[in-house]
């Protein structure tokens, strides 16, 4: 039981708070300004997936929640959504992972 509360602190509340931050606080904002959004959102994108290479049978969809958190992004104008929506996917996940 501990070792599922600390999965979730750590996926499901401090990785979306840096992660979102610098995903697409940082790199998708400043990718933006030189190639567009549409370019940024796929490199960013493509950045967050490598970023999470370890696990090989999630790379599509940690490149698809990257294009859907730069959306988040570009829709709000905020980080704050994107890091609820990361917090939530990855406990799901971890509660997952944990109950299988």
């Amino acid at each position: 039981m501990f070792t599922v509360l600390i999965a979730v602190v750590s996926a499901g509340i401090v990785s979306p708070v840096y992660e979102e931050i610098f995903y697409r606080g940082f790199l998708y904002r400043w990718l933006r300004t030189r190639f567009g959004r549409g370019w940024a959102s796929f490199i960013s994108s493509a950045i967050f997936m490598a970023a999470h290479i370890p696990t090989y049978n999630t790379l599509a969809i940690s490149f698809v929640a990257g294009l859907i958190f730069a959306w988040t992004y570009e829709s709000t104008k905020s980080v704050i959504p994107g890091i609820i929506v990361h917090g939530l996917t990855n406990t799901i996940f971890v509660l997952l992972t944990a109950a299988g």
